[in-house]
């Protein structure tokens, strides 16, 4: 279950919770990703480890979201 509330992330934090979580209690959401403006997107380490992170136009907003 997730909680009404999301928690902004920098990019470097977004990247460093991504990587260290290990028990997936917790979920790193990306906005923009694959062109969707609109919605978040949650982020795997195993796909994701290359993804541009610091790259403000194409994913604007990062956000970790715990259940």
């Amino acid at each position: 279950m997730i909680f009404d509330g999301a928690i902004n992330l920098s990019p470097f934090l977004a990247k460093i919770i991504l990587r260290i979580n290990p028990l997936r209690k917790v979920l790193v959401m990306c906005r923009g990703y694959s062109e969707d403006l609109e919605n978040f997107t949650e982020l795997v380490w195993e796909d994701d480890k290359y993804l541009e992170f610091y790259d403000a136009e194409t994913y604007p907003q990062f956000q970790l979201w715990i259940y």
